[in-house]
C-alpha cells in the first residue's frame, strides 16, 4: 500500500516540499495542503515516455480517489506570502496598552501684579507680555506718571529718571542716568537691581515710593 502525502494545490511542481501530514504549505503559508497519492505519479503503459507535457493524455484517477491537484491551479495566481503578519499581530497583542489617562499638568506659576504707590496714587507695573516687554517709566516727562499730582513741579525729578521693567519673571529697577540717582531701601542703585512688595524706592530726594502687591482688580492686597 503506498503512502499517502500531502501537496501544495497552488504551487508549481518542486516549488513546495510535500509533508507526510496534514497541514499548510510552508511557501503559501495560507494554502492547506491537499491529499495526494505517489501512485498517480507513475506515467501509464499506454503513455509514450517522449510524450510532450501538452499533448499527454490526463491519466485517469483510482476509483475512490482524489484528485492530486484543482485543474485551475496552473493559471491561477499565488497568493503573496504573508508570513511576517502573524508575528505582527502576535507582536502587538503582547504590548501592553499605554495608559491613556489624563496626566495632571504641571501648576502655573501664579501671576505677580505689582504696582508702585506714588505720593497716594497707584502706579500699576504693566506686565511683561505686553509691548515693549511692560515694566513702567519713571520721571516727569514720562506719561505712565502723568496721573501723580505735582510730579511735573519735582526739581529733584529728572525728566526720564528711571525705569522698572521685567526679567524673567522678575521686577528690576533701573537708573536712566539720572542727576540725583535711585535709591532701593536707603541704598543707591549703580545696575538693574530686584525688587519686590515691600521695597521703599527713592527717585532723587523728593519722591518716595513704595512696591506694592495688587490683585486683578487694581487694589492692594
Amino acid at each position: 500500500m503506498a503512502t499517502v502525502i500531502y501537496r501544495c494545490p497552488v504551487g508549481a511542481p518542486g516549488e513546495c516540499p510535500p509533508s507526510a501530514t496534514r497541514g499548510y504549505c510552508q511557501v503559501h503559508m495560507f494554502q492547506q495542503l491537499e491529499r495526494h497519492d505517489p501512485a498517480e505519479d507513475v506515467p501509464s503503459a499506454d503513455t509514450p515516455a517522449d510524450t510532450p507535457d501538452d499533448a499527454a493524455p490526463v491519466a485517469a484517477s483510482p476509483a475512490g480517489a482524489r484528485p492530486a491537484a484543482d485543474p485551475e491551479a496552473a493559471t491561477r495566481p499565488a497568493r503573496p506570502a504573508r508570513a511576517a503578519q502573524p508575528q505582527q499581530n502576535r507582536h502587538r497583542q503582547q504590548q501592553p496598552q499605554q495608559d491613556r489617562r489624563p496626566q495632571p499638568r504641571p501648576a502655573r506659576a501664579p501671576v505677580v501684579r505689582l504696582a508702585l504707590l506714588v505720593a497716594g496714587v497707584l502706579l500699576p507695573v504693566h506686565a511683561e507680555h505686553r509691548r515693549g516687554g511692560g515694566g513702567l517709566a519713571i520721571g516727569r516727562d514720562e506719561p505712565d506718571c502723568a496721573a501723580v499730582p505735582g510730579l511735573a513741579g519735582l526739581d529733584q525729578l529728572s525728566r526720564h529718571h528711571a525705569r522698572l521693567r521685567w526679567i524673567d519673571g522678575a521686577l528690576y529697577v533701573e537708573d536712566l542716568r539720572s542727576t540725583n540717582g535711585t535709591f532701593v531701601d536707603g541704598r543707591r542703585i549703580e545696575e538693574p537691581t530686584r525688587i519686590g512688595p515691600g521695597c521703599r524706592l527713592r527717585f532723587a530726594l523728593d519722591l518716595d515710593v513704595q512696591v506694592v502687591e495688587i490683585d486683578e482688580f487694581g487694589a492692594p492686597r
